[in-house]
């Protein structure tokens, strides 16, 4: 009940900071309704855990993240911060001692997709890599398994929606697409099962 209460609060909030992202009038009052929403179904599965705070900051920074990055392109470094600082202060206060390995698993993370843009440059954008690291700490709190799940599952769904759209005519084989919303879905299967 606590998380649905939240998104109700929130959702008002985070819909006014996101008109500047979103152009039309009705996208934020949209994303505001749909935060709310997405808050009462966090509390729905994930109500019993005590990381709940995390699992609906997760949700509900990673719909911000996904609608930006969906209209411009872009994922931006303060939303990404907040995404990858809610998971450690949540995280880190329940369990202190995973915080190293919360820590360690994003330093990783980042070190290979560093690696990655350095050997195929233009390929995948920074704000890719550092969306991967912002999510980081939702899957190393379960374990280094779920961190490789994660990014295996995130890059799957990414390549299925890159797919689908280029099979549909929506996109050309040349043309880059919005990796946020398929990399945020992708990221969620592997915390779910």
């Amino acid at each position: 009940m606590i998380t649905m209460l939240w998104g109700l609060a929130a959702a008002p909030l985070i819909a006014v900071s996101l008109v500047p992202w979103l152009p039309r009038w009705w996208m934020p009052v949209v994303a505001g309704a749909s935060l709310a929403l997405l808050s009462a179904a966090v509390q729905a599965r994930f109500g019993g855990d005590p990381a709940l705070a995390a699992w609906w900051w997760l949700a509900v920074v990673g719909v911000v993240l996904g609608l930006i990055d969906s209209v411009h392109h872009r994922l931006p470094h303060p939303w990404t911060a907040i995404l990858l600082l809610g998971g450690m202060v949540v995280f880190g206060g329940l369990r202190p001692e995973v915080l190293p390995r919360l820590v360690a698993a994003s330093v990783m993370v980042l070190a290979v997709g560093l690696l990655v843009q350095w050997a195929v440059p233009g390929h995948i954008g920074f704000g890719d890599t550092l969306l991967l690291v912002a999510l980081t700490p939702y899957w190393a709190w379960s374990g280094w398994f779920a961190v490789l799940a994660g990014l295996v599952t995130a890059h799957l769904v990414l390549g299925m929606f890159a797919a689908g759209a280029w099979l549909s005519g929506l996109r050309g084989p040349g043309v880059r697409i919005a990796a946020g919303p398929g990399l945020l879905l992708g990221a969620w299967l592997p915390l779910l099962a």
